[in-house]
Protein backbone atom coordinates (compact mmCIF):
# COMPACT_ATOMS: atom_id res chain seq x y z
CA UNK A 1 0.00 0.00 0.00
CA UNK A 2 2.23 2.64 1.00
CA UNK A 3 4.55 1.20 -2.20
CA UNK A 4 2.00 2.38 -4.30
CA UNK A 5 0.53 4.92 -2.47
CA UNK A 6 4.19 6.41 -2.95
CA UNK A 7 4.11 5.61 -6.94
CA UNK A 8 1.39 7.25 -7.13
CA UNK A 9 2.45 10.78 -5.47
CA UNK A 10 5.38 10.36 -7.51
CA UNK A 11 3.13 10.19 -10.76
CA UNK A 12 1.05 13.05 -9.85
CA UNK A 13 4.34 15.56 -8.86
CA UNK A 14 5.64 14.11 -12.49
CA UNK A 15 2.38 15.45 -13.90
CA UNK A 16 2.33 18.51 -12.21
CA UNK A 17 6.00 19.18 -13.44
CA UNK A 18 5.01 18.87 -16.97
CA UNK A 19 2.22 21.17 -16.76
CA UNK A 20 4.17 23.59 -15.44
CA UNK A 21 6.72 23.44 -18.04
CA UNK A 22 4.55 23.51 -20.64
CA UNK A 23 2.90 26.41 -19.12
CA UNK A 24 6.04 28.35 -18.82
CA UNK A 25 7.31 27.85 -22.13
CA UNK A 26 3.77 28.30 -23.25
CA UNK A 27 3.80 31.57 -21.80
CA UNK A 28 6.95 32.31 -22.19
CA UNK A 29 6.60 35.22 -24.85
CA UNK A 30 4.28 36.81 -23.25
CA UNK A 31 6.58 37.17 -20.17
CA UNK A 32 9.55 38.60 -22.35
CA UNK A 33 7.85 40.87 -24.58
CA UNK A 34 5.59 43.62 -23.78
CA UNK A 35 5.49 45.76 -26.73
CA UNK A 36 5.39 49.18 -27.14
CA UNK A 37 2.79 50.66 -29.99
CA UNK A 38 2.20 54.26 -30.96
CA UNK A 39 5.52 56.58 -29.77
CA UNK A 40 5.87 56.98 -33.29
CA UNK A 41 4.25 57.47 -36.55
CA UNK A 42 5.24 57.43 -40.16
CA UNK A 43 6.01 61.06 -40.22
CA UNK A 44 8.59 60.97 -37.22
CA UNK A 45 12.09 62.03 -38.34
CA UNK A 46 14.21 59.28 -38.65
CA UNK A 47 12.00 56.63 -39.59
CA UNK A 48 12.33 54.42 -42.80
CA UNK A 49 10.92 50.72 -43.71
CA UNK A 50 13.46 48.57 -44.03
CA UNK A 51 10.99 45.77 -44.45
CA UNK A 52 11.42 43.47 -47.58
CA UNK A 53 8.73 41.03 -49.16
CA UNK A 54 5.87 43.72 -48.28
CA UNK A 55 6.74 43.27 -44.37
CA UNK A 56 7.24 46.23 -42.57
CA UNK A 57 10.33 46.33 -40.35
CA UNK A 58 10.23 49.96 -38.54
CA UNK A 59 13.56 51.38 -37.93
CA UNK A 60 14.64 55.14 -36.44
CA UNK A 61 17.95 56.36 -38.30
CA UNK A 62 19.43 59.32 -36.96
CA UNK A 63 22.35 60.91 -38.09
CA UNK A 64 24.19 61.32 -41.70
CA UNK A 65 23.64 58.78 -44.54
CA UNK A 66 27.09 57.30 -44.39
CA UNK A 67 28.69 58.48 -40.88
CA UNK A 68 32.31 57.67 -39.78
CA UNK A 69 30.95 54.31 -37.44
CA UNK A 70 26.78 53.30 -37.54
CA UNK A 71 25.47 51.87 -33.81
CA UNK A 72 22.48 49.49 -34.01
CA UNK A 73 20.68 50.07 -30.78
CA UNK A 74 18.50 46.65 -29.60
CA UNK A 75 16.26 47.90 -27.23
CA UNK A 76 14.71 46.41 -24.32
CA UNK A 77 11.24 44.64 -24.00
CA UNK A 78 9.17 47.96 -22.93
CA UNK A 79 10.54 50.23 -25.04
CA UNK A 80 10.25 51.02 -28.51
CA UNK A 81 12.99 51.76 -31.57
CA UNK A 82 12.34 55.56 -30.92
CA UNK A 83 12.72 55.47 -27.04
CA UNK A 84 15.59 53.71 -26.72
CA UNK A 85 17.65 56.04 -28.80
CA UNK A 86 17.57 59.14 -26.51
CA UNK A 87 20.76 58.55 -24.91
CA UNK A 88 22.57 58.06 -27.76
CA UNK A 89 21.30 60.90 -29.90
CA UNK A 90 24.54 62.82 -29.35
CA UNK A 91 26.70 60.41 -31.38
CA UNK A 92 24.79 61.41 -34.23
CA UNK A 93 25.46 64.78 -33.79
CA UNK A 94 29.09 63.53 -33.86
CA UNK A 95 29.12 62.18 -37.08
CA UNK A 96 28.05 58.59 -36.16
CA UNK A 97 25.24 56.95 -37.63
CA UNK A 98 22.73 55.77 -34.81
CA UNK A 99 19.74 52.82 -35.63
CA UNK A 100 17.19 51.20 -33.91
CA UNK A 101 14.69 48.43 -35.19
CA UNK A 102 11.43 47.46 -33.76
CA UNK A 103 11.00 43.60 -33.08
CA UNK A 104 7.54 42.21 -34.48
CA UNK A 105 4.94 43.81 -33.04
CA UNK A 106 6.66 46.92 -31.78
CA UNK A 107 6.18 50.51 -33.03
CA UNK A 108 5.39 49.84 -36.69
CA UNK A 109 7.05 46.84 -37.14
CA UNK A 110 4.82 43.55 -38.52
CA UNK A 111 4.09 40.32 -36.62
CA UNK A 112 4.28 39.31 -33.01
CA UNK A 113 7.22 39.38 -31.08
CA UNK A 114 9.44 36.13 -30.42
CA UNK A 115 13.03 35.09 -30.55
CA UNK A 116 13.28 34.58 -34.11
CA UNK A 117 11.60 37.74 -35.17
CA UNK A 118 13.91 39.63 -32.99
CA UNK A 119 17.11 37.98 -34.74
CA UNK A 120 15.61 38.27 -38.05
CA UNK A 121 14.76 42.32 -37.88
CA UNK A 122 17.99 43.05 -36.40
CA UNK A 123 19.95 40.96 -38.55
CA UNK A 124 17.68 43.15 -41.64
CA UNK A 125 18.78 46.48 -40.01
CA UNK A 126 22.65 44.99 -40.20
CA UNK A 127 21.71 44.29 -43.88
CA UNK A 128 20.53 47.22 -44.27
CA UNK A 129 22.99 49.51 -43.28
CA UNK A 130 25.60 47.14 -45.34
CA UNK A 131 23.50 47.71 -48.67
CA UNK A 132 21.97 50.97 -48.83
CA UNK A 133 24.48 52.96 -46.49
CA UNK A 134 27.59 51.06 -47.58
CA UNK A 135 28.62 50.44 -44.18
CA UNK A 136 31.80 48.02 -44.01
CA UNK A 137 31.20 45.34 -41.25
CA UNK A 138 34.43 46.52 -39.16
CA UNK A 139 32.91 49.80 -38.52
CA UNK A 140 29.45 48.83 -37.30
CA UNK A 141 29.14 49.04 -33.14
CA UNK A 142 26.44 46.82 -31.94
CA UNK A 143 24.71 47.70 -28.43
CA UNK A 144 21.97 46.25 -26.76
CA UNK A 145 19.58 46.85 -23.41
CA UNK A 146 18.58 44.13 -21.29
CA UNK A 147 16.77 41.97 -23.33
CA UNK A 148 18.05 43.74 -26.31
CA UNK A 149 21.25 41.82 -24.98
CA UNK A 150 19.80 38.73 -26.31
CA UNK A 151 19.40 39.89 -30.24
CA UNK A 152 22.78 42.34 -30.24
CA UNK A 153 25.19 39.36 -28.87
CA UNK A 154 23.33 36.87 -31.10
CA UNK A 155 24.21 38.76 -33.96
CA UNK A 156 27.68 40.23 -32.98
CA UNK A 157 28.48 36.09 -32.75
CA UNK A 158 26.85 35.40 -36.64
CA UNK A 159 28.15 38.52 -38.20
CA UNK A 160 31.78 40.60 -38.41
CA UNK A 161 31.82 43.65 -36.77
CA UNK A 162 33.56 46.48 -34.80
CA UNK A 163 32.24 46.19 -31.31
CA UNK A 164 29.66 44.86 -28.94
CA UNK A 165 28.44 46.79 -26.02
CA UNK A 166 26.36 45.36 -23.76
CA UNK A 167 24.19 47.44 -20.71
CA UNK A 168 22.92 45.00 -18.07
CA UNK A 169 23.13 41.84 -19.77
CA UNK A 170 21.84 38.37 -18.63
CA UNK A 171 23.32 34.77 -18.74
CA UNK A 172 19.66 34.01 -20.96
CA UNK A 173 16.21 35.47 -20.67
CA UNK A 174 14.62 33.11 -17.96
CA UNK A 175 17.65 32.25 -15.98
CA UNK A 176 17.35 36.30 -14.82
CA UNK A 177 13.70 34.77 -12.84
CA UNK A 178 14.98 30.83 -12.55
CA UNK A 179 19.09 31.41 -11.99
CA UNK A 180 19.50 27.83 -13.56
CA UNK A 181 17.67 26.08 -16.82
CA UNK A 182 14.19 24.61 -15.61
CA UNK A 183 12.61 24.89 -19.07
CA UNK A 184 12.60 22.90 -22.48
CA UNK A 185 13.59 26.22 -24.25
CA UNK A 186 16.27 28.62 -23.27
CA UNK A 187 15.60 32.06 -25.31
CA UNK A 188 18.44 34.44 -25.54
CA UNK A 189 21.20 32.01 -24.72
CA UNK A 190 24.34 34.95 -23.73
CA UNK A 191 26.22 32.31 -21.88
CA UNK A 192 26.40 29.97 -25.36
CA UNK A 193 26.80 32.43 -27.84
CA UNK A 194 29.20 35.05 -26.08
CA UNK A 195 32.34 32.82 -26.47
CA UNK A 196 31.63 33.14 -30.40
CA UNK A 197 31.80 36.94 -30.64
CA UNK A 198 35.28 38.29 -31.65
CA UNK A 199 35.12 41.35 -31.81
CA UNK A 200 35.62 44.06 -28.26
CA UNK A 201 33.23 43.72 -25.67
CA UNK A 202 32.19 46.30 -23.34
CA UNK A 203 29.59 45.32 -20.65
CA UNK A 204 27.84 47.87 -18.28
CA UNK A 205 26.15 46.46 -15.25
CA UNK A 206 24.61 48.23 -12.07
CA UNK A 207 25.03 46.71 -8.70
CA UNK A 208 20.83 47.76 -7.79
CA UNK A 209 19.66 46.63 -10.55
CA UNK A 210 16.35 44.97 -9.58
CA UNK A 211 15.50 42.88 -13.07
CA UNK A 212 18.39 41.25 -13.99
CA UNK A 213 21.59 40.68 -11.52
CA UNK A 214 24.44 42.19 -11.38
CA UNK A 215 26.16 38.79 -10.84
CA UNK A 216 24.50 37.76 -14.10
CA UNK A 217 26.97 40.68 -15.91
CA UNK A 218 29.36 39.28 -13.91
CA UNK A 219 29.27 36.02 -14.67
CA UNK A 220 28.77 36.85 -18.62
CA UNK A 221 31.61 39.09 -18.67
CA UNK A 222 33.62 35.99 -17.46
CA UNK A 223 32.62 33.88 -20.53
CA UNK A 224 33.42 36.46 -22.83
CA UNK A 225 36.79 36.58 -24.99
CA UNK A 226 39.37 39.47 -24.75
CA UNK A 227 39.56 42.36 -25.46
CA UNK A 228 36.67 43.28 -23.17
CA UNK A 229 35.75 45.48 -20.77
CA UNK A 230 33.14 45.52 -17.43
CA UNK A 231 32.12 48.56 -15.91
CA UNK A 232 30.12 48.23 -12.61
CA UNK A 233 27.51 51.45 -12.22
CA UNK A 234 27.45 51.68 -8.48
CA UNK A 235 24.11 51.69 -7.10
CA UNK A 236 22.81 51.63 -10.29
CA UNK A 237 19.28 50.35 -10.62
CA UNK A 238 18.18 48.40 -14.41
CA UNK A 239 15.93 51.03 -15.82
CA UNK A 240 17.85 54.15 -14.23
CA UNK A 241 20.86 52.50 -15.59
CA UNK A 242 22.46 56.04 -17.39
CA UNK A 243 20.75 58.49 -14.92
CA UNK A 244 22.14 56.64 -12.18
CA UNK A 245 25.89 56.56 -14.06
CA UNK A 246 25.45 60.32 -14.96
CA UNK A 247 24.48 61.29 -18.93
CA UNK A 248 28.13 62.93 -19.65
CA UNK A 249 30.11 59.76 -18.20
CA UNK A 250 27.69 57.70 -20.13
CA UNK A 251 28.05 59.45 -23.21
CA UNK A 252 31.77 59.47 -23.15
CA UNK A 253 32.32 56.05 -22.19
CA UNK A 254 30.10 54.71 -25.13
CA UNK A 255 31.96 57.51 -27.62
CA UNK A 256 35.12 56.16 -26.59
CA UNK A 257 33.91 52.77 -27.80
CA UNK A 258 32.76 53.72 -30.95
CA UNK A 259 35.90 56.06 -31.61
CA UNK A 260 38.17 53.55 -30.50
CA UNK A 261 40.18 51.49 -33.50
Amino acid sequence: MIKDAFKSAARIIAIVVVLLLLIGTGCINSMMFHPVKGGYNATTWGYVDIGTNGVKVAAIVYGPVHGKKAIIRCHGNAEDALGTLWALKELANDGCTVASVDYPGYGLSDGSPDEKGCYRNVHRLYDWLIEKRGFKPEDIIIDGFSIGTGPATELAATRPCGGLILEAPFLSAPRVVTRVRLLPVDPFPNLKRIGDVKCRVLMIHGTSDRVIPYSQGQALFKLANEPKRFVTVDDGDHNTLVDDMGFDNYYELIKGFVDEK
